[in-house]
């Protein structure tokens, strides 16, 4: 296994075997021997091992005992059966009973060494499985999605009693709303957390294709179909199938989902049998679906089976006090990927963000701080910087901005804020770049830029930057006798 030395437990009576496996796999792999299958079994329940190596034949405890007690025992621990009686039943019985693979003695070095390689790469794919599925189910559990507005304290109680239940769900709201992270904490936080998410856009999928998409192809299905092709609904098993914008689905399309929906069974287009399928099915749409009932673009037998457990998303305007929470969550999130120190916004950017309507809602404000970090070199972003994001109109809604001045006291006052915001990123930019270009020397800055070192240094001190907060995270010391300039604020 990555990082250690792979344990390998063999039980076998013949001592010739424990040996052969011994002289065989020690080069590589960390042996324990053991001769009966009592033995090799309180080993089991005591060490951490990477496989073992079971006679399907002990004087005690046999190979099939030994493989009955392993799932609820050890059932991170492949098994393979080490058997003189090679009969074709023999070793589908074991393979039946949870035996990895099975070897016939006698059996050479090449076989064992082919054996012992598969069921490790095997172990070390299962165990990657298992840290990636719990990564995302940390990353998408329901204490991951950010707000404390009572609109989404409603989405996230509604999220914790469906999770459990098997449910139909049908998320509702515009785009951008975070639509598929609900659908995401739902599987993760239910107990197919282990099986698989599978989301598809409806509407990103050529309609000649959704069919083959969903519900698969054999070869020969129609022309191009050269293989055959597991559709999603198949892919999900066991798991969550999420069915984004299912109101761009034809009706015919419609009635083939329902009728999987309602039977568990799914016929590959082209196929002639159905195959049993256990899905949770989750749908979103940022349209009215009991409109498009009415008009009849949408099945109204086929909107009752998704409606089962509505969800309803609330805009980003509706939940303006999650703002800064999302705000300074994309900032952390976004910073530390670019690999920047950005602290937070200034007040006046803050209110603007509050203020704007957001018609992109929480994709649209990912996407504004997104770009704001890649403009800002550090401190804090400010509201001159925050309009440089909205110089362009977002579509669907007007150029945000501050409130417009009433009086002239008002226009001086926020042409002042602004002018002084504005002067003040130029400063701190004009002095990191000034560092770096000279090696984070401020002696050797200050003569560059033409100014006195204590005025650089109390130019730096105004910012409140210090050198620990510009300097790379490789740690490039100052160079030279100047000192990292202290900060009295």
């Amino acid at each position: 296994m990555t990082g250690h030395r792979t344990r390998i437990l063999v039980v076998d009576d013949d001592e010739v075997v424990r040996r052969s496996c011994e002289r065989i796999l020690s080069e590589r792999h960390d042996l324990m021997l053991a001769a009966t299958g009592r033995d090799g079994l309180a080993a089991l329940g005591s060490e951490p091992f990477d496989l073992a190596l079971v006679d399907l034949k002990l004087p005690d405890v046999g190979g099939l005992e030994i493989l009955r007690e392993a799932p609820d025992r050890f059932p991170d621990v492949p098994i393979i059966i080490i058997t003189g009686y090679s009969t074709v039943k023999s070793a589908v019985e074991a393979v039946k009973t949870g035996a990895f693979d099975y070897i016939s003695k006698p059996f050479t070095p090449d076989e064992l060494e082919a054996a012992v390689e598969k069921a490790v790469r095997q172990r070390r794919l299962l165990r990657d499985r298992r840290e990636l599925q719990e990564a995302l189910a940390d990353r998408y559990e329901i204490s991951s999605i950010v707000g404390e507005s009572a609109a989404m304290m409603r989405v996230l109680a509604l999220v914790k009693q469906v999770a459990g239940t098997d449910s139909t769900v049908l998320v509702t709201g515009e785009s951008g709303t975070g639509k598929e992270l609900v659908a995401r904490a739902i599987h993760f936080s239910s107990a197919r957390r282990e099986g698989r998410f599978v989301a598809v856009d409806c509407g990103a999928v050529e309609p000649s294709l959704i069919a083959s998409e969903l519900f698969g192809h054999v070869k020969g299905a129609f022309t191009g179909a050269s293989a055959d092709r597991e559709g999603l609904v198949k892919t999900a098993d066991r798991g969550t199938l999420f069915l984004d914008e299912v109101a761009n689905l034809s009706l015919d399309h419609q009635a083939t989902l329902l009728r999987v929906i309602e039977t568990m069974e799914v016929r590959a287009v082209g196929a002639s049998d159905a195959v049993k399928v256990d899905v949770r099915y989750v749908a979103a749409t940022n349209r009215e679906l009991a409109r498009l009932v009415g008009d009849g673009k949408f099945r109204e037998d086929l909107y009752y089976r998704l409606n089962v457990f509505p969800i309803q998303m609330p805009s980003l305007r509706e939940r303006r006090e999650d703002v800064p929470l999302l705000a300074r969550h994309f900032l952390a999130r976004f910073s530390a990927r670019m690999h920047k120190r950005i602290d937070d916004f200034t007040p006046e950017a803050m209110d603007l963000l509050v203020r704007y309507d957001w018609p992109g809602n929480v994709r649209e404000l990912s996407n504004v701080v997104e770009r704001l970090v890649i403009l800002t070199a550090g401190g804090s972003v400010g509201q001159a910087r925050l309009l440089e994001c909205f110089a362009v109109p977002p579509a669907g809604g007007g150029p945000a901005g501050p409130a417009v001045p009433r009086t002239a006291e008002e226009l001086n006052a926020a042409r002042k804020s602004l002018r002084e915001e504005a002067v003040a990123e130029l400063e701190r930019a004009f002095l990191i770049e000034a560092l770096r270009r000279n090696d984070y020397n401020d002696t050797r800055a200050a003569e560059e830029t033409g100014m006195q070192r204590s005025n650089l240094q109390a130019l730096l001190r105004r910012h409140g930057l210090r050198m620990k907060d510009i300097l790379p995270r490789e740690g490039v010391p100052p160079q030279g006798d100047a000192a990292p300039p202290r900060n009295d604020g």
